[in-house]
């Protein structure tokens, strides 16, 4: 479960999770007292994020934190997050590999595009540790369409399998005209996609992502109203 802006541990434990994590490589410093024993995972965001030593902070929190999994570059095939060539990744990952933890691929926006497939060939002939796969996936609420990417993703690489990021999404939507989904269906999507995502055997875990209580792109598929109880969305995802 990423952190969503404005919000702690409270409503975190709210969810009853199993882990999190929030996009960076150190225990999030709005560390308060939690009733939940979430596991932490660590990632290196990107290049900027091993300039400021990210690796070191992950290795000298590993003694309390008790982490296991490290999650690599975030989007990489875009150029509003990681934003990085193939070349480059395979060239910065072996600094990854000095953690010794568990080590996810990078999650691009296209879980079967071309970027995957290029970085996931080069690491294989200079012998690279990949030892689970991440992907996203935003999209209108098809579920077959979903775990058929998730199932195809295994098959193309025959690696244990993450969905960090996952939700439904109208990219059209607008201020003025929010996303056509339905609370409805978007309820529907997250029973059936959850439930489909535990009879297979590869998927390790997975998160929703969500965002601000009426965003308009994502708009039923946030967790939180803006004072941070639960909506029926985060309901349904707490008892799955």
């Amino acid at each position: 479960m990423p952190r969503f802006d404005g919000f702690g541990f409270k409503e975190l434990d709210s969810l009853n999770l199993d882990w999190f994590y929030d996009w960076g490589p150190d225990y999030p410093p709005l560390r308060v007292a939690s009733t939940q024993a979430a596991e932490f995972v660590p990632m290196v965001w990107g290049r900027g994020s091993l300039e400021r030593k990210a690796i070191q902070q992950v290795q000298s929190e590993v003694p309390w934190t008790g982490a296991r999994n490290l999650l690599g570059f975030n989007e990489p095939d875009h150029e509003g997050q990681a934003d990085m060539s193939v070349d480059t990744a395979i060239s910065l990952w072996p600094q990854l590999e000095q953690t010794g933890l568990r080590l996810g691929s990078p999650a691009p926006v296209q879980a079967l595009g071309d970027w995957l497939e290029k970085f996931m060939d080069k690491a294989d002939k200079k012998n690279l540790r990949v030892d689970f796969v991440a992907m996203h996936w935003y999209a209108p609420p098809r579920t077959d369409s979903f775990l058929n990417t998730v199932q195809k993703l295994h098959e193309r690489y025959g690696k244990p399998i993450w969905i960090t990021e996952f939700a439904v999404a109208d990219w059209k939507a607008t201020e003025s005209s929010p996303s056509r989904f339905t609370e409805k269906e978007i309820l529907a999507f997250m029973k059936e996609s959850v439930a489909g995502l535990r009879k297979m055997p590869y998927v390790e875990r997975f998160a929703w992502k969500t965002r601000a209580h009426g965003d308009p792109i994502m708009g039923a598929s946030a967790l939180f109203r803006n004072n941070g109880s639960l909506t029926p969305t985060g309901q349904l995802y707490r008892s799955l």
